[in-house]
């Protein structure tokens, strides 16, 4: 983070955890790295794909370049590399190159889509406290829940809500702050829109 702040962004650490720039836009970030990238004479390429990687005995990187557009190959050696992949199939067929395992992802970061109409119950404060708990704001809208919440509840439950085949019952405390004998829950019989932003 003192990276940024050093070359001119100054960050934000929400109560969540999550970290934007002050200014709320990704542009910021981006400016900043192309900015970096041409003092330092970094060459940008782009139509090209890195298909292949091994390790040679001089323990550098040999990677296969491709373009997408026309029958062209090339060689290259590196002493380092990087692979940001995101949800990519071929960043993790690389990695497997190198002798990385993978284990399979599933997606993450999506929304819930509501399937019935939620029951409002009065329950005591006492209650078993969830598998998979998040507190923090919740945008309820025409078809379900998202924000910032419900996609933390994703990611950190992604495995669990795959295996379930993205169906369940989310408990919902609209007053998790109240100290008092009674408070609202709602109950919800849902399934999850793949709306996928990432894969872990």
């Amino acid at each position: 983070m003192s990276w940024f702040s050093d070359h001119g962004v100054e960050l934000k650490t929400e109560e969540d955890g999550r970290v934007f720039p002050v200014s709320d836009n990704s542009s910021s970030i981006v400016d900043c790295l192309l900015k970096e990238e041409r003092q330092r004479g970094v060459k940008l390429q782009t139509g090209k794909s890195v298909t292949s990687a091994s390790t040679s005995a001089g323990g550098k990187f040999t990677l296969k370049i491709e373009k997408r557009t026309i029958d062209y190959v090339e060689f290259i050696e590196a002493d380092y590399l990087l692979i940001a992949s995101g949800s990519n199939q071929q960043g993790y067929n690389l990695a497997n190159q190198l002798g990385h395992s993978i284990i399979k992802p599933v997606p993450s970061l999506f929304t819930f889509k509501i399937d019935v109409k939620a029951s409002l119950k009065l329950e005591p404060l006492q209650k078993n406290i969830p598998e998979l708990t998040q507190v923090g704001p919740m945008l309820v809208t025409h078809w379900g829940l998202s924000g910032p919440l419900v996609l933390r509840l994703s990611a950190w439950g992604a495995r669990d809500l795959f295996s379930s085949e993205y169906k369940g019952t989310l408990l919902v405390d609209f007053s998790p702050d109240v100290h008092s004998f009674l408070y609202f829950l709602a109950c919800f019989e849902f399934f999850c829109t793949l709306n996928t932003a990432q894969m872990i």
